[in-house]
This record gives C-alpha cells, sequence and structure tokens, in this order.
C-alpha cells in the first residue's frame, strides 16, 4: 500500500461499479434501439452506415436561401443557427421536411449573426441523390424537397 493514497471503500467500489454498469447498460440499448436522438450515449447513426459500390446511393442534404439582394445562396452550415453544426442541420432535414415553419427559426438566427447581411427572404431543403455503379457515380440527382417562406 502506498503511503498518502486512500482506498476506496466497499460502498465507493459499489456505487463506482454500478455507475459503470449503468453507462454500459444504456449505451448497449441506445446502440441497439435508439436513435441519434440519444447522443452522446448512443451512436451518430450518419457516420454508421456503408453504401454498395453497385447500386448504392449516396444522399446529401443542404440549405439554400433566396435574399432581398435577389441573390440565390448556399447557406453555411457550420453558421446556420445559434450554434448548429452541419451534423446538427442534417440530422434535422426529416423535421424541415415535415414541418418547413421550423426553418424560420433558421432565418432569425441568420438575421441575428449576420445583421449586415442581406435579409432571407426563402429557405430550401436541397436534397441531392448519387448513384453509384462499381464504385463509381453514374447519376446525379438533385431536388428541393421543401422551401419556407421567410417572415
Amino acid at each position: 500500500m502506498n503511503p498518502g493514497v486512500a482506498q476506496l471503500s466497499t460502498l465507493g467500489r459499489l456505487w463506482r461499479s454500478l455507475a459503470a454498469a449503468a453507462v454500459i447498460g444504456a449505451l448497449f440499448y441506445t446502440s441497439s434501439y435508439g436513435t441519434d436522438d440519444d447522443f452522446p450515449i448512443g451512436p451518430m447513426s450518419q457516420f454508421a452506415f456503408s453504401v454498395k459500390s453497385d447500386g448504392g446511393e449516396i444522399n446529401s442534404h443542404w440549405l439554400e436561401a433566396d435574399t432581398v439582394a435577389g441573390t440565390h445562396v448556399k447557406l453555411s452550415m457550420d453558421a446556420v443557427g445559434a450554434g448548429m453544426k452541419r451534423a446538427e442541420v442534417e440530422g434535422q432535414m426529416g423535421r424541415f421536411v415535415r414541418d418547413p415553419s421550423l426553418l424560420q427559426g433558421i432565418a432569425d438566427a441568420q438575421r441575428r449573426l449576420r445583421p449586415d447581411a442581406p435579409r432571407l427572404t426563402r429557405i430550401y431543403v436541397v436534397s441531392q441523390v448519387k448513384t453509384l455503379e462499381h464504385g463509381r457515380v453514374v447519376a446525379v440527382r438533385t431536388s428541393n424537397r421543401v422551401s419556407w417562406d421567410v417572415r
């Protein structure tokens, strides 16, 4: 035994063992049955997949907008909202498609974070699907999934 080093009591070891078992159990459950909403305990599934090299599809999403200056711009996903990063925005794409009014929050955040930039008038959720054959892209389809007129 090292002098000056305290040992955990039996109760302390039991508490730490139970806490570790609870975290491992939660990780196992969310890995098997959870969604991205369970992060950071569960995995982020957007990185946990592979694409078949024949007939596989790569899906990507982004946001574009029209401005009062008459320009059409691709929104920078890393600065879209109050601290939202690209992965967070991509994780919400399904919600944006189901409820386009959620895009208003992005327009409001853009106005707050970039007061000198032209105001957004319409936001688009854009989807792109790349089809693979023999590991090469053979077709690209890009479409606007939904749009929102900014208030």
